[in-house]
């Protein structure tokens, strides 16, 4: 009796639909309770765009130049009337392709020799990236029009201080994930399978 009533729990249709809930809530998104599509984050009813920001030398500008970016920067900041957030994160890079080509290199430059040495000894090196989220609150099928408006007049203002932006497609915003949840990790996500975006990856 125990084993056919068993075999009956097995195969009954709850059954089977409580086991797809279970091995549906180990994906990465569900526990998090966010999902990726059309290079957004979906969370609730919170669409947002993550741009990559690129930097500028600002010591080794005029006094011209640093006054014209400062104001740019003002009148970029006073336009924002939806919801932005900015935030600093620390990257790793793996170097171990880099000091494979070097080590193929025979020239004698001795400084080139020098950086050779410092990548040897320093495999792990760190770089801080700077982002901006650009977020919309409502439909679906407004979010992506109103974030590509957004976004692209937030990058023209700040291409005007040459400062360079880029909206984070979908595999890149896995990889900033990734990364954040794993520190200490050069990693990309895009060099796993995709069961890299699972919490468990059963046999196949």
């Amino acid at each position: 009796k125990k084993n056919i009533n068993l075999e009956i729990k097995q195969n009954s249709p709850i059954a089977s639909q409580e086991y797809g809930k279970r091995k549906a809530n180990k994906q990465l998104a569900n526990l998090l309770e966010f999902k990726i599509k059309d290079n957004m984050i979906c969370l609730g009813n919170r669409y947002s765009y993550i741009i990559k920001l690129g930097n500028i030398d600002y010591n080794m500008l005029s006094n011209q130049e640093q006054d014209s970016i400062e104001s740019i920067l003002t009148q970029t900041a006073l336009a924002i009337d939806y919801p932005v957030q900015f935030f600093s994160t620390t990257e790793f890079i793996d170097t171990s392709k880099i000091v494979n080509l070097i080590k193929q290199n025979k020239t004698q430059n001795p400084k080139v020799e020098d950086y050779k040495s410092y990548l040897v000894e320093n495999r792990s090196i760190s770089v801080v990236k700077n982002y901006a989220i650009i977020s919309y609150d409502g439909l679906y099928e407004n979010a992506v029009q109103e974030l590509e408006r957004k976004a692209t007049s937030f990058k023209g203002n700040l291409l005007r201080a040459k400062i360079v932006c880029n909206t984070l497609s979908e595999d890149e915003l896995y990889n900033l994930i990734y990364r954040e949840l794993n520190k200490n990790s050069a990693i990309s996500i895009s060099t796993l399978k995709e069961g890299g975006k699972n919490l468990h990856v059963g046999k196949t």
